[in-house]
Formats: C-alpha cells, structure tokens, sequence
C-alpha cells in the first residue's frame, strides 16, 4: 500500500518499536486546548503534552480527529466565541503549515494526504454546546470543516445528557434527536462518546448512518461509565460503527492513576474483547492524547509503534492490524460523509 510505504521511509531511529508501523487514524486527541493553554506550536517538537506534528510523525499517524472542547467555566455565555477561536487555531496551523497539514473537508482528501505523507487534521466538536437550536452554528461549522461531532461532553446541554454526575438518565431531546437527522444529512459523524446509556439508544434508534465512539473502551473490562457495555458494542456494531479504544489509564484499569500502573497489555486486552464480540472491523484507535493520562510505554504519540508492535505480539495479521490503525476509521468515514 502507498501509505504504507510513505510512512516507512519517514521513520527515524526515534521510534521505540522495531516493527514498522501502519497508518494510523487517532480518533480523538485534545491538543488544540492544550495548544491554547501552553502557548506552545504544533509544528515544533515539545516536551509539554502528548501530541506535536514531529511527535505524530514520528509515532506514524497520518491524521487526528481533533477535538474542540469548551471548559466548564466558560459555559454556556462564551460556548461559541471559544469553539470559533479553537477553530480558527486550527486554520492558522495549518495555514503556517506550509502544506505539512490539511483541514481535511472529504474522504478523498484524506485518503489523498495519507497517501501524500500529508497530516490530516479533522475538526470534531466534543459537545454541541455551540450549536443553537436552529442548526446556523451546526452549517456555519460545517462550511469552516466540521466533520465530527459529539453531542455532549460528560455534562448535559440542550440535546443531551453526558456519564457525568448531572447525568439524570434521560435520552436525547427532541432537539438531539433533530440533531443527530441533521448530521446525517450533511455529513458529519456523530460520536457518542461522553454520552449516557438512554441518548446512545436513542442514537441507535434515529441515525440512519454509522457512529462511532471516538473515544471507549469495554466496560466489561473497566467498570466506569465511560466505558460501552458488551450490548451496546454490539448495537454499534450492528449500525456498521467502531470504537476507538482509548489510552487512558482510569478506563483502561478501574481506578488506575498513573501510567506505571497500566501495562500496554491491558489495553489489548481491551483490543481482544471487542474483536471477539463484534469483529476487527468494529475497532479502531482514538487515544486522547492531551486530554489524559497514558500508560508508560504511551507516554505520547511517537510512542504509538509500542502499540502497534503489541498488537503483532499478540497475534494480528497486518490485515488486521491496518484495519485497527486506518482501515475501520476509512470505512466509517467514507459512509458517512457525503
């Protein structure tokens, strides 16, 4: 594969794993709020946060979700003007760029670019709280390159109910449900992740296209709200959807702290699960970087080839380790955007 090889010849004797990597798709990183908190560049290489485009390329990751988050603090006044602001970061980096990056609008941009060696950013919104009930802010979006959407963080809004401790068990809102119509129309992924049990059936129920979870892993495994239950990995399987496992340590091992707590194992572990419930298709990467706490041999994105040597160990063909890496998120993406 043309990927494949581009990225190959990108390597440095940086990486940590000998086993050369595949494409990667990250499903969920949140280094545009740590961009605006540390001042720092995405273009240089930094000792601050998981995720720099030196780091990604060396760590063999050809495109990230990347994830607007409003604080707490500046809801619900100044929900649009810090979305609008974190979305025009996104622009100026890549505009500063010089063509190493892309604000990726299709599929076939970003197949492109992966094969071109050319980053590719994806906007995602983590939580609608921007949106307004007439959808404006939702086109407007779409036309500055949204492409993913969750529809709430852990905390409620006017379409959802997140897993946070405000979660009072109700499905989406009317308005949710619209929203999740809205998305399908125009091509925009919807995320459940951060969303409650009751709105991710409700999900189910209303989307006519896949959705994933950016973003979970198998609560079978790690009992916390955050995590999917085998039933729902199952229905979102069924809607053609995948997780994105995610490398945070607390919803890799209840109660975990610490990266030295978590061996890479354990996070295969979750690998293992899903694919023996629903398949290797239904299984992705999404490892939320700059929004949590990684295990040690994850400490950041140039360490992903731990990850994908993990994965050789335990047995996955390279057929199956590049559907982990890109081939999952390609398919799912290539469905849902028009």
């Amino acid at each position: 594969m043309q990927v494949v090889a581009a990225l190959r010849e990108e390597r440095t004797p940086f990486m940590v794993a000998e086993r050369p990597t595949v494409p990667v798709i990250d499903g969920h990183t949140d280094y545009l709020l740590s961009l605006i908190e540390t001042k720092r560049s995405f273009l240089e290489e930094s000792t601050t946060g998981h995720v720099d485009l030196p780091r990604a390329r060396r760590g063999g990751i050809g495109a990230m979700l990347s994830a607007v988050f409003i604080l707490d603090e500046d809801l619900p006044q100044y929900a649009l003007i810090q979305t609008l602001r974190a979305v025009d970061l996104l622009h100026r980096v890549v505009a500063e760029s010089n063509g190493q990056i892309e604000l990726i609008r299709s599929y076939q941009q970003l197949v492109d670019c992966l094969e071109r060696g050319v980053f590719g950013a994806i906007l995602h919104y983590e939580g609608a709280e921007a949106i307004d009930p007439e959808f404006a802010v939702l086109r407007l979006s779409y036309e500055l390159g949204l492409r993913s959407l969750g529809l709430t963080w852990s905390r409620p809004n006017i379409f959802a109910e997140g897993v946070g401790q405000a979660n009072r068990g109700n499905g989406l809102t009317g308005l949710g449900r619209e929203l999740v119509r809205q998305c399908n129309a125009m091509g925009i992924l919807i995320d459940v992740s951060h969303l409650n049990e009751p709105g991710f059936w409700d999900v189910v129920e209303v989307s006519e296209k896949p959705f994933v979870a950016s973003h979970s892993n198998a609560r079978a495994l790690c009992d916390h709200d955050r995590n999917l239950t085998d039933e729902q990995i199952r229905a979102l399987a069924e809607k053609g959807g995948l997780m994105g496992i995610n490398y945070h340590v607390g919803f890799l091992v209840a109660g975990a702290e610490t990266g030295a707590e978590v061996p890479l194992s354990v996070l295969v572990d979750h690998i293992d699960h899903i694919v023996r419930l629903v398949g290797v298709d239904h299984v992705a990467l999404g490892s939320d970087f700059d929004g949590a706490t990684m295990p040690d041999e994850l400490k950041d994105a140039a360490h992903t080839p731990n990850l994908i040597a993990e994965l050789s160990r335990r047995g996955y063909s390279d057929d199956a380790i590049e559907k982990i890496c890109s081939g999952n998120w390609l398919r799912v993406l290539r469905e849902v955007w028009v």
